[in-house]
């Protein structure tokens, strides 16, 4: 049966909107975990945010970052990923029944610690899991679309809304 529910699409598509949405459509209390979320200047993405839906956030890359570790034009700051990431997921896990992992990307799968926990979540298929996922070709990311459990949601401009409300009917049945 599948229990990790995974929005893919293009960039900026309204992935992470649709999750913000599907939280207030079935209610709040019912998830845990985190979503990450553009910083901006007055014109351009210069950074990322990592923000617990218990409300702890931290920037995890930013073009300024001094980090040694860059993805595209981004210093990727694994640690801080990691502290806020994994310990939302964690404490989801323990007290919620539905966990938010927004997203699995290109920069999330610097982390080995958080690479191994989405293999475990979604193999032993007892908890929901609602995400979304990079939708370009990586090895890792490859391997968790394939895993057993996982059922994807490809999105664009045109069925986002659709989208939006055929999983949250999805995750309704398994509730």
């Amino acid at each position: 049966m599948d229990t990790c529910f995974l929005l893919t699409g293009k960039p900026r598509v309204g992935k992470s909107t649709a999750i913000k949405r599907i939280i207030h459509r079935i209610g709040p209390e019912y998830f845990g975990g985190f979503y990450t979320e553009e910083v901006r200047n007055s014109m351009d993405r210069i950074g990322f945010n990592c923000v617990t839906l218990t409300g702890d956030s931290g920037p995890i890359a930013s073009v300024d970052s001094k980090s040694s570790v860059r993805v595209g034009r981004y210093g990727v700051e694994i640690d801080t990923f990691e502290d806020i990431a994994l310990k939302a997921v964690r404490q989801s896990l323990d007290t919620k029944r539905i966990t938010v992992i927004d997203e699995i990307g290109f920069m999330q799968m610097l982390s080995v610690p958080f690479r191994e926990m989405i293999h475990e979540i979604v193999s032993s298929s007892q908890h929901i899991i609602l995400g979304t996922i990079c939708v370009d070709r990586h090895p890792e990311i490859d391997k968790i679309k394939e895993l057993t459990g996982i059922k994807l949601y490809p999105m664009n401009e045109e069925n986002r809304d659709m989208t939006t409300e055929v999983l949250v009917n999805d995750i309704l049945k398994l509730c």
